[in-house]
Protein backbone atom coordinates (compact mmCIF):
# COMPACT_ATOMS: atom_id res chain seq x y z
CA UNK A 1 0.00 0.00 0.00
CA UNK A 2 1.38 3.40 -0.89
CA UNK A 3 2.65 5.12 2.50
CA UNK A 4 1.68 8.65 1.44
CA UNK A 5 -1.67 10.15 -0.75
CA UNK A 6 -1.09 13.41 -2.38
CA UNK A 7 -1.16 15.91 0.08
CA UNK A 8 -2.57 18.24 -2.54
CA UNK A 9 -5.86 16.72 -1.98
CA UNK A 10 -6.25 18.47 1.51
CA UNK A 11 -6.26 21.79 -0.25
CA UNK A 12 -9.98 21.78 -1.70
CA UNK A 13 -11.21 19.85 1.00
CA UNK A 14 -14.43 21.97 1.45
CA UNK A 15 -17.59 19.81 2.50
CA UNK A 16 -19.90 22.37 2.17
CA UNK A 17 -21.90 20.41 4.67
CA UNK A 18 -25.17 22.38 5.35
CA UNK A 19 -25.03 21.09 9.07
CA UNK A 20 -21.79 21.55 10.00
CA UNK A 21 -20.00 24.29 11.90
CA UNK A 22 -17.07 25.66 10.11
CA UNK A 23 -15.11 24.35 12.88
CA UNK A 24 -16.47 20.97 12.31
CA UNK A 25 -14.93 21.11 8.72
CA UNK A 26 -11.87 22.52 9.83
CA UNK A 27 -11.78 19.63 12.08
CA UNK A 28 -12.58 17.36 9.69
CA UNK A 29 -9.92 18.86 7.07
CA UNK A 30 -7.30 18.53 10.03
CA UNK A 31 -7.90 14.81 10.59
CA UNK A 32 -8.18 14.21 7.03
CA UNK A 33 -4.39 16.35 6.67
CA UNK A 34 -2.93 14.36 9.53
CA UNK A 35 -3.94 11.23 8.19
CA UNK A 36 -2.37 11.77 4.61
CA UNK A 37 0.74 12.67 6.98
CA UNK A 38 0.44 8.99 8.41
CA UNK A 39 -1.42 9.52 11.70
CA UNK A 40 -3.07 6.92 11.90
CA UNK A 41 -5.63 7.80 14.57
CA UNK A 42 -6.25 11.05 12.85
CA UNK A 43 -7.75 8.87 9.88
CA UNK A 44 -10.25 7.14 12.03
CA UNK A 45 -11.07 10.26 13.59
CA UNK A 46 -12.41 11.86 10.20
CA UNK A 47 -13.59 8.70 8.78
CA UNK A 48 -16.22 8.68 12.21
CA UNK A 49 -16.93 12.44 11.37
CA UNK A 50 -17.60 12.04 7.34
CA UNK A 51 -19.76 9.12 8.36
CA UNK A 52 -21.62 11.34 10.48
CA UNK A 53 -21.75 13.94 7.93
CA UNK A 54 -23.30 11.50 5.71
CA UNK A 55 -25.97 10.25 8.49
CA UNK A 56 -27.49 13.69 8.18
CA UNK A 57 -26.68 14.35 4.57
CA UNK A 58 -26.96 11.37 2.66
CA UNK A 59 -26.58 12.77 -0.67
CA UNK A 60 -23.53 14.84 -0.27
CA UNK A 61 -20.90 13.67 -2.46
CA UNK A 62 -17.91 15.04 -1.25
CA UNK A 63 -17.85 14.10 1.88
CA UNK A 64 -19.05 10.57 0.61
CA UNK A 65 -15.11 10.18 -2.40
CA UNK A 66 -13.47 11.89 1.14
CA UNK A 67 -14.60 8.80 2.73
CA UNK A 68 -13.56 6.27 0.41
CA UNK A 69 -10.15 7.78 0.32
CA UNK A 70 -9.88 8.00 3.99
CA UNK A 71 -10.65 4.21 4.10
CA UNK A 72 -8.09 3.81 1.43
CA UNK A 73 -5.84 5.56 4.09
CA UNK A 74 -6.79 3.29 7.26
CA UNK A 75 -5.95 0.01 4.45
CA UNK A 76 -3.10 1.66 4.04
CA UNK A 77 -2.32 1.56 8.06
CA UNK A 78 -3.40 -2.17 8.60
CA UNK A 79 -1.28 -5.23 8.31
CA UNK A 80 -1.74 -7.54 5.63
CA UNK A 81 -4.39 -9.41 5.47
CA UNK A 82 -8.17 -9.84 4.13
CA UNK A 83 -8.92 -6.88 6.56
CA UNK A 84 -6.82 -5.11 4.52
CA UNK A 85 -8.48 -5.29 0.98
CA UNK A 86 -11.65 -5.60 1.92
CA UNK A 87 -10.99 -2.36 3.79
CA UNK A 88 -9.58 -0.66 0.50
CA UNK A 89 -12.40 -1.95 -1.63
CA UNK A 90 -15.03 -0.28 0.11
CA UNK A 91 -12.63 2.97 -0.18
CA UNK A 92 -13.27 2.51 -3.49
CA UNK A 93 -16.56 1.55 -3.88
CA UNK A 94 -17.30 4.73 -2.03
CA UNK A 95 -15.28 6.75 -4.32
CA UNK A 96 -17.03 5.02 -7.13
CA UNK A 97 -20.59 5.68 -5.89
CA UNK A 98 -19.66 9.45 -5.31
CA UNK A 99 -18.36 10.09 -8.88
CA UNK A 100 -21.61 7.44 -10.47
CA UNK A 101 -23.45 10.21 -8.19
CA UNK A 102 -21.78 13.70 -9.42
CA UNK A 103 -19.98 12.72 -12.80
CA UNK A 104 -19.33 16.26 -13.30
CA UNK A 105 -18.52 17.72 -9.85
CA UNK A 106 -15.00 18.83 -10.37
CA UNK A 107 -14.21 18.26 -6.61
CA UNK A 108 -15.68 15.11 -6.65
CA UNK A 109 -13.79 13.11 -9.43
CA UNK A 110 -10.84 15.37 -8.61
CA UNK A 111 -10.44 13.54 -5.23
CA UNK A 112 -11.12 9.81 -6.95
CA UNK A 113 -8.60 11.05 -9.13
CA UNK A 114 -5.95 11.99 -7.20
CA UNK A 115 -6.73 8.89 -4.80
CA UNK A 116 -6.63 6.21 -7.35
CA UNK A 117 -3.03 7.69 -9.09
CA UNK A 118 -1.75 7.23 -5.75
CA UNK A 119 -3.09 3.38 -5.13
CA UNK A 120 -0.25 0.90 -6.17
CA UNK A 121 -0.73 -0.29 -10.18
CA UNK A 122 -1.36 -3.98 -8.31
CA UNK A 123 -4.94 -2.24 -7.54
CA UNK A 124 -6.06 -2.11 -11.26
CA UNK A 125 -6.78 1.78 -10.44
CA UNK A 126 -4.31 3.59 -12.91
CA UNK A 127 -7.41 3.44 -15.46
CA UNK A 128 -10.06 4.73 -13.72
CA UNK A 129 -7.38 7.78 -13.04
CA UNK A 130 -6.63 8.42 -16.79
CA UNK A 131 -10.16 8.60 -17.46
CA UNK A 132 -10.64 10.64 -14.62
CA UNK A 133 -7.92 13.34 -15.36
CA UNK A 134 -9.16 13.02 -19.24
CA UNK A 135 -12.63 14.21 -18.20
CA UNK A 136 -11.59 16.82 -15.82
CA UNK A 137 -9.62 18.63 -18.46
CA UNK A 138 -12.32 18.72 -20.79
CA UNK A 139 -14.50 20.35 -18.10
CA UNK A 140 -11.66 22.60 -17.15
CA UNK A 141 -11.62 23.40 -20.81
CA UNK A 142 -15.58 24.10 -21.00
CA UNK A 143 -16.32 25.20 -17.82
CA UNK A 144 -13.28 26.62 -15.96
CA UNK A 145 -15.26 28.87 -13.36
CA UNK A 146 -16.27 25.34 -11.44
CA UNK A 147 -12.83 25.12 -10.93
CA UNK A 148 -10.29 26.96 -7.99
CA UNK A 149 -6.91 28.19 -9.52
CA UNK A 150 -4.90 25.54 -8.16
CA UNK A 151 -7.72 22.65 -9.35
CA UNK A 152 -6.80 23.77 -12.63
CA UNK A 153 -3.42 23.96 -12.22
CA UNK A 154 -3.67 20.10 -10.91
CA UNK A 155 -6.05 18.65 -13.68
CA UNK A 156 -3.91 19.94 -16.69
CA UNK A 157 -0.65 18.58 -14.88
CA UNK A 158 -1.95 15.51 -13.76
CA UNK A 159 -4.29 15.34 -17.38
CA UNK A 160 -0.85 15.35 -19.04
CA UNK A 161 0.62 12.64 -17.10
CA UNK A 162 -2.42 10.55 -18.35
CA UNK A 163 -1.81 11.30 -21.95
CA UNK A 164 1.86 10.49 -21.72
CA UNK A 165 1.24 6.95 -19.96
CA UNK A 166 -0.87 6.38 -23.29
CA UNK A 167 1.32 7.16 -25.64
CA UNK A 168 -0.28 10.63 -26.35
CA UNK A 169 2.68 12.68 -26.08
CA UNK A 170 0.87 15.81 -28.55
CA UNK A 171 -1.79 16.09 -26.33
CA UNK A 172 0.24 15.90 -22.80
CA UNK A 173 1.99 19.13 -24.58
CA UNK A 174 -0.94 20.59 -24.68
CA UNK A 175 -2.13 20.24 -21.24
CA UNK A 176 1.21 20.97 -19.26
CA UNK A 177 1.16 24.05 -21.27
CA UNK A 178 -2.65 24.55 -20.20
CA UNK A 179 -1.12 24.17 -16.37
CA UNK A 180 1.66 26.56 -16.45
CA UNK A 181 -1.07 29.01 -17.60
CA UNK A 182 -2.76 28.50 -13.30
CA UNK A 183 0.90 28.72 -11.76
CA UNK A 184 -0.99 28.67 -8.11
CA UNK A 185 1.54 26.08 -7.03
CA UNK A 186 5.27 26.48 -7.67
CA UNK A 187 6.47 23.34 -6.83
CA UNK A 188 4.26 22.30 -9.32
CA UNK A 189 5.49 24.68 -11.75
CA UNK A 190 8.42 23.46 -11.88
CA UNK A 191 7.75 19.72 -12.25
CA UNK A 192 5.48 21.11 -15.08
CA UNK A 193 8.51 22.57 -16.92
CA UNK A 194 10.80 19.79 -16.00
CA UNK A 195 8.71 17.15 -17.56
CA UNK A 196 7.89 19.60 -20.77
CA UNK A 197 11.87 19.63 -21.17
CA UNK A 198 12.20 15.76 -21.09
CA UNK A 199 12.77 14.12 -23.83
Amino acid sequence: MNSRLPIVLVLFLVLDAANASPNEQKEIQDFYRRGLAGDQDAVNQCIERLKAVLKIEPANQLARVYLGSAYTMRSRDLGFGPRKLSTLKHGIALMDKAVAAAPDDPKVRLTRALTAAALPAIFGQRATSRKDFARLAQLADTQPAEFEEGDLQIVYYHAGLAAKAVGDQSNATTLWKKALLHPANPALVTKTREVLAAP
